[in-house]
């Protein structure tokens, strides 16, 4: 960023006392101001144990420390602690002075908690298998979380309107979770938050008093978090919250962006209200974009999001997912870093295998690659192996058999009888099993099982290795084959995206001319890459907070993301938008996505008569009709954003005015502002 600050900037740090709220856009320099923030209050006599710093997460709160180490030029420097790290100080003093009972703290990677996740699940479900997808036990986690973020105890269950409609397996495995808990008298980190504002209504200021809280990524806190705030900010405290309410992204886990575009207010009388508005991450065209896509939600934009003047000239590029590995090569040629965005893991595991196509060096943000774990690529493993083959010979000595047989036992199709999956999962284990006699021992005994077992029978050695992969894949969704996929899944939108999976791999087939035993081994033996840069994938949530030189965006399918209301004969949707806040949270995810980009922006989109007739026309607004594009991608007014980002640059923008819409001359204005 600048080497000076701006005058919004200037404005938050010289800020002392008394409520603020900071509206920072994306890449506006926001740590760096309240790094300059807490030296200025520190510099103004300020005791440093009088201040307190909430991060969002550990790796913001270490990063924001160590620069408050060097601004400050000690080692000693104010609290910065995450929400939960305070909330277990909290506790720790609390149970030094016998004010509560002690108890074992379980962190999310212990063993002892992900076994007994498990078995709530176990118990839930009534589940009999060894064997648990990690899918089924994200979603069980996922529900744990958010019911603790809104304080939400077994005892409520039967009263709270908001658990009317989930499943009674999930209750009962949270009820059984919460009761192991304090039977074992355990607690986790979300236990903590809860715990913690229990403490500090009787003992608010039990660490101490503070005159200064800041807290971060105000728009991603919940219930129990805003409570925590409350509790600590006494008579006398001045509390800054920081964040953008356009970047509110995690409301299905319990964040609440009513506390940062309103409630904030309400609550915390007399607040300033300070606007970061310049970015200094992206240029001119991709700030125009995002603006036009953002000021459809319900939130009015009281300032926008503007390029500084040293902000590189951010490139946009649009590409058909026909071309998709034509954008993915040309990358792979550029300088700088470059990441692959999606709303779904099922066009991140497309687009992986169109990687391993181009031999291109690739990574998963969040650790190893999900592709494996996926029931449609266990199926379609094991289907052209025994198209190929007659048999999972080809598998033997695979580190990943286990995890595709389990992905084909399950979406098969054979309707399972209580203990039979688990044991026809253990026998295929063995190297030397007969996938033949395992399933017709377990199956046939039904005359349904037994035809199904027929049907898939009938692809022994079918084709030859230079079958062309996708005339086998057409021969296997003939024949039905993939008509059960996703049926067991827990939850709905899980289904529903091993469906949209196998759709888009399909797609992918159809591009390409690789054979069957290419495909297949692109699958178990994926070949080295040769291109230098390296691809960072990652589902549009996990990549907040985190910029790159290129960001490519992908799945942007209107029925895939955000899903319309209404059933399509190819595609299941992943979740029909019943409500405006679930539309809204899903663009705010794509502003997320496409603000993670400094140099260029590549959108990869399906074929699409009417976005073609968008950008022809320079127009932004959401298609009245269902299109075949995601409306986002309309929303952002490519064609126009360009011609007035191109004229900015050329300092020829009078010349355009006249066909200025009202948006992009409001950003002219402001600009203009930051040149004075």
């Amino acid at each position: 960023m600048a080497k000076r600050l701006t005058r919004e900037q200037k404005a938050v740090v010289h800020h002392l006392d008394g409520h603020a709220l900071v509206k920072a856009v994306p890449g506006s320099g926001k740590t760096t101001t309240l790094v300059k923030r807490v030296e200025r209050l520190v510099k103004s006599g300020v005791s440093k144990r009088a201040i307190l710093v909430l991060m969002y997460n550990k790796s913001a709160q270490v990063s924001f420390a160590e620069k408050l180490k060097i601004a400050l030029d000690s080692d000693v420097i104010p609290e910065v602690r995450t929400f939960h790290s305070f909330a277990l100080q909290v506790i720790k003093v609390a149970e030094n002075r016998k004010l509560i009972e002690k108890r074992t703290l379980l962190t999310p990677a212990d063993p002892k908690h992900v076994n007994m996740v498990k078995q709530a699940y176990r118990n839930g479900f009534s589940h009999s298998d060894t064997y648990i997808p990690q899918d089924d036990i994200e979603e069980l986690e996922l529900f744990i979380t958010r019911n603790r973020a809104e304080g939400i105890v077994p005892s409520d269950i039967s009263s709270d309107p908001s658990l009317n409609e989930t499943k009674p397996e999930f209750l009962r495995a949270y009820s059984w979770y919460c009761d192991t808990l304090d039977e074992n008298k355990l607690r986790t980190f979300d236990d903590c938050l809860i715990e913690a504002v229990k403490i500090l209504n009787e003992c608010p200021q039990i660490l101490g008093t503070f005159r200064q809280i800041i807290v971060d990524e105000y728009q991603d806190v919940n219930f129990i978090q805003n409570e925590l705030v409350k509790r600590v900010a006494t008579s006398g405290v001045s509390v800054m919250a920081v964040g953008d309410v356009n970047q509110c992204i995690y409301e299905w886990r319990g964040a609440r962006p009513d506390f940062i575009a309103g409630i904030f207010e309400k609550h915390y009388i007399n607040t300033k209200v300070f606007n970061l508005s310049c970015t200094f991450r992206f240029g001119h065209k991709l700030a125009l974009m995002s603006n036009s896509v953002i000021r459809r939600n319900s939130v009015k934009q009281s300032s926008l999001c503007i390029s500084h003047p040293s902000a590189t000239n951010t490139e946009i590029q649009i590409y058909h997912e026909d071309d998709m590995q034509s954008a993915l090569r040309e990358l792979a040629n550029q300088d700088g870093s470059c990441a692959i965005l999606s709303r779904t893991k099922a066009s991140l595991a497309e687009t992986e295998l169109a990687l391993r196509m181009n031999r291109i060096a690739y990574s998963y943000l969040n650790g190893d690659s999900p592709l494996y774990t996926r029931a449609e690529i266990g199926m379609l493993a094991i289907y052209f192996s025994i198209g190929m083959f007659g048999d999972l010979q080809i598998l033997n000595g695979n580190p990943q058999r286990q995890t595709l047989v389990f992905g084909f036992l399950k979406n098969a199709g054979f309707k399972w009888e209580k203990g039979q999956l688990q044991e026809a999962r253990q026998v295929l284990m063995h190297p030397d099993s007969d996938l033949w006699n395992t399933l017709y021992s377990l199956l046939g005994q039904s005359e349904f099982r037994r035809q199904r077992v027929d049907e898939l029978s009938a692809l022994k050695n079918k084709y030859d290795e230079n079958t062309n992969a996708s005339t086998m894949f057409s021969d296997l969704k003939n024949l039905g084959l993939f008509d059960s996929i996703g049926f067991g899944g827990v939850s709905r939108i899980g289904s529903n995206d091993q469906k949209r999976g196998t759709f888009r791999i399909e797609q992918l087939l159809l591009t390409s001319h690789l054979s069957g035993l290419e495909f297949l081994n692109l699958i178990l033996e994926p070949p080295e890459p040769v291109s230098t840069a390296e691809f960072v994938l990652s589902t549009l949530h996990t990549s907040k907070g985190l910029e790159w030189d290129h960001v490519v965006m992908v799945g942007l399918n209107e029925k895939d993301y955000p899903g319309i209301a209404k059933n399509d004969a190819d595609i299941v949707l992943p979740k029909e938008l019943t409500t405006d806040s679930e539309l809204e949270e899903n663009r705010r995810l794509f502003y997320v996505g496409m603000t993670r980009a400094m140099r260029s922006v590549t959108f990869i989109v399906p074929e699409d008569e009417g976005l073609k007739k968008w950008l022809a026309n320079a127009w932004d607004s959401t298609p009245k009709l269902t299109s075949v594009a995601t409306r986002f991608v309309y929303e952002t007014g490519l064609t126009a954003a360009i011609r007035t980002g191109d004229a900015i640059y050329a300092n020829s923008i009078d010349a355009l005015s006249p066909k200025l819409n009202k948006l992009h001359k409001w950003y002219i204005k402001e600009f203009k502002k930051l040149r004075i």
